[in-house]
């Protein structure tokens, strides 16, 4: 199995206190709150083992990051949370090896980009997590 079930997602939604509602077709975007992004991150670290789990977890944690970026436009070595949010996902990547997981940072790493605009604020820092677990970083 690649993807987990929309249960797991829910489970999620209870840890984090965000809504999921069966209606929600981008769920990750529609819940994603940059202001809770350092919490967020600490409950993908909680739960690194479970990759159902860490399979939403790392599109919340993503989007979040989206959009802390958007509003705070910085180079990525000068972002606060760099560190953090690249250690988790390695973090996530050693406690599981799942392939939903990977699927999840080839998507966010946009390999096929080649300049800023084709890929997410994101996907240098992904393709920077990839890079240290091993997997091709573009």
């Amino acid at each position: 199995m690649i993807y987990p079930d929309r249960e797991s997602a829910a489970r999620v939604a209870e840890l984090a206190g965000i809504v999921h509602e069966s209606w929600m077709q981008d769920w990750p975007i529609e819940v994603s709150d940059q202001a809770r992004l350092d919490e967020f991150i600490g409950l993908l670290l909680a739960n690194k083992a479970e990759w159902e789990l860490s399979f939403w977890l790392v599109d919340l944690v993503l989007e979040s990051a989206e959009d802390d970026l958007a509003i705070t436009p910085v180079q990525h070595d000068q972002w606060e949370r760099t560190e953090p949010l690249v250690g988790a996902l390695v973090a996530v990547w050693d406690a599981t090896h799942a392939p939903g997981i990977a699927l999840r940072l080839e998507y966010w790493a946009c390999l096929g980009a080649s300049a800023p605009e084709e890929m997410f604020l994101v996907s240098p820092l992904v393709r920077e997590a990839r890079r240290r677990i091993g997997h091709s970083a573009t």
